[in-house]
């Protein structure tokens, strides 16, 4: 009595570049029914720095005030309501610009 033999692995293709389906798997695809592999986890989605926390760094490192904390004050907002990276960026932006106040109303004063 011979028993059935089963293939280890599927099939070679005869052109694997002219088919992209070449290499699938012949069995199913585990991920197709993520209840079925309680294990499995959905892939991690990358996170992305706020736009609004870059210019506010930017306009504070170029002097120009008044949308440094606009921009970051929008910014720590929008952080903290969707979790996007850029809080340091946002908070450094508004503290150079103050900077930047504090270096003007001393050069004033000193007029």
């Amino acid at each position: 009595m011979s028993y059935p033999q089963y293939p280890m692995y599927p099939p070679e293709p005869a052109n694997p570049y002219q088919n992209p389906n070449a290499y699938a798997n012949p069995y199913g695809n585990p991920y197709a029914n993520p209840q079925a592999y309680p294990y499995m986890y959905p892939p991690v989605q990358a996170q992305t720095t706020n736009g609004l926390a870059i210019a506010s760094l930017i306009f504070g490192i170029i002097g120009v005030q008044i949308l440094a904390w606009i921009f970051g004050g929008i910014a720590l907002s929008q952080i903290s309501r969707t979790g996007q990276k850029g809080r340091g960026l946002a908070i450094a932006g508004i503290i150079i610009g103050i900077g930047w106040a504090v270096i003007a109303l001393m050069l004033l004063a000193n007029r």
